[in-house]
């Protein structure tokens, strides 16, 4: 069972089955802590600083590097679900995935972050041409 845990040095939290060993943030040995979703949120509360569009798509295209997926070449569309992801974190703190519903339920909504596990679905794995939910990623035609 995933739990979150919080290094006592730092406030860096970690949403696993374990804590990291080394804390990648301050890099102390073994100062992970359980806590509560609870005080996992006010920690994301008082400490989250939002990036931007421009960040966020730098992030995203750092994160298709050397991977099976990129991102949609309809630049249309990508700018469409980007806006689509800034709305949800304005709206609910969070940068969920546009096209999905929330169910208010912290630990439940933390699979519909952007990017999501999207290799597990059945938008990206019963088609050719898999795509995640929302169709921000798509099989690289490499990968075919």
């Amino acid at each position: 069972m995933r739990k979150f845990w919080r290094c006592h040095v730092c406030n860096d939290v970690h949403f696993g089955i374990h804590p990291p060993e080394l804390c990648p943030t301050c890099k102390v040995l073994n100062a992970y802590v359980e806590i509560s979703s609870a005080e996992a949120q006010k920690i994301f509360g008082m400490t989250e600083s939002k990036m931007d569009t421009i960040e966020f798509r730098n992030a995203i295209d750092r994160f298709v590097v050397g991977n099976e997926f990129q991102v949609n070449p309809d630049k249309n569309k990508v700018k469409t679900l980007l806006e689509g992801i800034f709305n949800n974190e304005n709206n609910h703190g969070m940068k969920y995935c546009p096209c999905r519903l929330i169910a208010k339920n912290f630990e439940e909504d933390l699979k519909l972050v952007c990017p999501c596990n999207f290799r597990i679905h059945e938008t990206y794995q019963n088609k050719k041409e898999g795509e995640c939910w929302c169709g921000l990623f798509i099989r690289r035609k490499s990968y075919e």
